[in-house]
């Protein structure tokens, strides 16, 4: 037997219950559910989990919820609220029970389960004058046998767990009357208190044993208030008060000063009442509007229940100056503002491209894989072929940074869709740049997964890609331009180029001289991201570092945590840490299990830092005075190491290596710890197949 989807025939909201009786003491339940919504789960009374359906995820995923606290001999009642979207909706549950006798008990979603029409909820709105007696217990009249609907088929998932907390405002930033009918709207400057009043509005800053006095005697006019919680958040909306039946509290939402985005009503009953919206919301404003109490209420918190998942950071970089500090420091607050379930970056739908930079800063600076594989499994692939080429990079990464084999599954949707664009004939040249990337981190795939023959026929469509690029060189501006025999040329593609390493040496150094001599200002820092990725990947690294200080570090002095808000932007904006990690550092785990540290000088004289790899964190600290270099490195496994150090413009330096002599006079010395040697012409490269602790020295 397996669980079916249920649901009322004619409710938008719905309460949804099981009893069950267990005749020995449970030592262990855990129970799955799916929706087409959010919804919220309680057993015996007490809630066991939230599921946050779409908020979350674009395609319906299995959320787990431990119920091993709340379970007891004899009688228990589950109890589900789910919000529906209005149309085919659903909601479906499996679990089991093992007793302490040993055996099992199973729990299916079906025809035997009870629905029962949440009349409380309406369309942005809570009538708790509506809402049953002790109704998380379910011990109220009116239920019906469920009906089975269609529901879809809900992927299993393993995210990392999220964590509540409320979260109460900084400041009130306005303070007075309004009329109390009417769109709930921001006003800057509302009337003085005439028939209504707060008092004590401070309470409303701080949890504890204050509350705020709020009376709106006037029929037509209620007490208004704007908090201002300093932040962006993303949680669940908290009220707590001791009210008078029906006393409406309308909220509304903000991402920035001036504009409400989205409202939500709340109707009291008598006496105390806590409640938590079960629909998450995204503001740093929330607008208070209080009619219809002719007497005195105690309100005791207007709050959020931010929802975050904590990670502990891995990654660091750091070099001469405090500003490098405070720079990493702002990327781990952007990390940890954007994460949940997936990450959270403000926008109403998947962008690949963003993602993928995100992901990429993700495992630099905290070395963890989970919320980028919760993305790939919620998510379904893209139809649009540059969001298509974002999404076969953005999966390329996760797989190489995670090892694992399930990137398999996407491949061939990955290859039609690339070959779908491929087939469309003339593209733009950002386009045919971002398709030549995409295939080649498409055969990486392959080769991983062992398919060497898909593997060769990504590495012909790209170089077919690439060779398509020079149609668009335009020799006398130095630039790709915008297509073929076109003239127009932008920042974007030619950073595109770069980016994936596609234009030809001489074409290389011309354009990475004119990305580095052009204004800044026109890149926003999704755009900025790639431009300093371009430089450094062209070896223009003393540019791109220069172009990182002017985008972020200029940013530091700005009010805010993340970048975003340092920014002065509503949605998540990304830092260059993982630029700074793959390319002053050097550390990129490449392919086959290879480990590459090329640290490119940058200009500046030292830095060192950790970066977390598959393998393991990566030590890297090095130094270049008088004309020489050193460096300190920690390698954590013993695969393949390819150091490549630089030759520091000596035509014939020595290098030793722990102490020893491995290179001197162009010739290669016998090391223990240097497999091989490979000679470049800048760079000299050591393999070594050792973990362990190496000192480098150049002169």
């Amino acid at each position: 037997m397996r669980s079916q989807a249920i649901w009322h025939p004619a409710a938008l909201a719905v309460y949804i219950r099981l009893e069950f009786h267990l005749n020995s003491a449970a030592a262990k339940g855990l129970l799955r559910c799916a929706a087409s919504g959010p919804y919220e789960v309680y057993l015996n009374g007490e809630r066991v989990g939230r599921g946050l359906g779409p908020a979350v995820a674009e395609v319906p995923m299995w959320e787990q919820f431990a119920l091993d606290a709340a379970l007891r001999e004899g009688e228990n009642t589950l109890l589900v609220f789910a919000i529906g979207c209005g149309a085919a909706d659903w909601f479906c549950a499996e679990g089991k029970i093992e007793r302490s006798d040993g055996t099992a008990q199973m729990l299916y979603s079906g025809a035997p389960w009870q629905v029962r029409p949440a009349d409380a909820w309406g369309a942005d709105s809570y009538v708790a004058l509506l809402a049953p007696a002790e109704w998380a217990k379910g011990r109220f009249a009116g239920w019906r046998e469920a009906a089975v609907v269609d529901g879809a088929e809900p992927r299993d998932w393993s995210p990392l767990p999220a964590e509540e907390s409320r979260v109460w405002a900084r400041a009130v930033v306005a303070f007075g009357e309004v009329a109390s009918e009417g769109v709930l709207e921001w006003v800057a400057s509302p009337d003085d208190m005439q028939t209504a009043k707060c008092v004590r509005r401070e309470s409303l800053l701080r949890g504890g044993k204050t509350h705020s006095l709020v009376r709106a005697a006037d029929q037509a006019r209620a007490a208004y208030l704007v908090l201002d919680f300093g932040r962006l958040l993303c949680g669940f909306p908290h009220l707590r008060l001791r009210g008078r039946a029906g006393a409406v509290i309308d909220l509304g939402f903000a991402r920035s000063a001036g504009a409400v985005e989205s409202r939500l009503r709340y109707v009291c009953r008598d006496g105390l009442q806590e409640w938590s919206a079960p629909q998450l919301t995204r503001c740093r404003y929330v607008v208070v509007r209080i009619g219809s109490c002719p007497e005195d209420m105690e309100i005791d918190s207007v709050a959020l229940v931010e929802r975050r998942v904590v990670v502990e950071p891995q990654g660091h970089f750091t070099t001469a100056g405090a500003d490098w500090e405070r720079l990493w420091r702002t990327g781990e607050q952007t990390l940890a503002a954007s994460r949940q379930e997936g990450y959270a970056l403000g926008e109403e739908r998947l962008n690949w491209e963003r993602l993928y930079v995100w992901a990429m800063n993700d495992l630099y600076a905290v070395g963890r894989v989970d919320t980028a594989c919760a993305v790939l499994a919620g998510s379904e692939a893209p139809l649009n072929r540059e969001q298509a080429c974002f999404y076969a990079l953005f999966v390329e990464l996760v797989q190489r940074h995670s090892g694992d084999r399930w990137a398999a599954e996407r491949l061939a949707d990955l290859v039609n869709s690339l070959q779908t664009a491929e087939a469309e004939g003339a593209l733009a040249t950002a386009t045919v740049a971002l398709r030549a990337g995409a295939w080649q981190a498409v055969a990486a795939l392959c080769r991983r997964t062992g398919d060497r023959q898909q593997a060769v026929q990504c590495e012909r469509a790209h170089h077919r890609a690439r060779q398509a690029l020079q149609a668009a060189w335009h020799e006398e501006q130095g630039l790709f331009a915008e297509a073929a025999e076109a003239c127009d040329c932008s920042r974007w593609t030619n950073a595109l180029v770069l980016y994936f390493a596609l234009a030809d040496p001489k074409q290389q150094v011309r354009v990475a001289r004119l990305l580095a001599d052009g204004s800044v200002a026109e890149d926003d820092l999704w755009q900025a991201f790639f431009v300093a990725g371009a430089l450094w990947q062209a070896g223009a690294d003393a540019a791109a570092l220069a172009y990182v200080q002017k985008k972020w570090v200029r940013l530091l002095a700005h009010p805010g945590r993340t970048w975003g808000e340092k920014a002065g932007a509503l949605a998540a904006r990304p830092g260059p840490e993982s630029l700074l990690a793959a390319h002053v550092l050097g550390v990129v785990p490449k392919a086959e299990g290879i480990l590459a540290i090329r640290p490119q000088l940058s200009g500046l004289e030292r830095a060192e830092g950790v970066v977390p790899t598959p393998h393991g964190d990566v030590e890297v600290a090095w130094g270049a005075y008088g004309g020489g270099f050193s460096a300190r490195l920690l390698v954590p496994h013993d695969g393949e190491t390819h150091l490549a150090v630089p030759r520091c413009d000596k035509r014939f330096p020595q290098i030793e290596i722990n102490g020893e002599t491995v290179w001197r006079n162009e010739k290669a010395h016998p090391n223990f710890h240097v497999q091989e040697l490979i000679s470049e012409e800048e760079r000299l490269v050591m393999v070594l197949r050792r973990a362990g602790q190496y000192k480098v020295l150049v002169e």
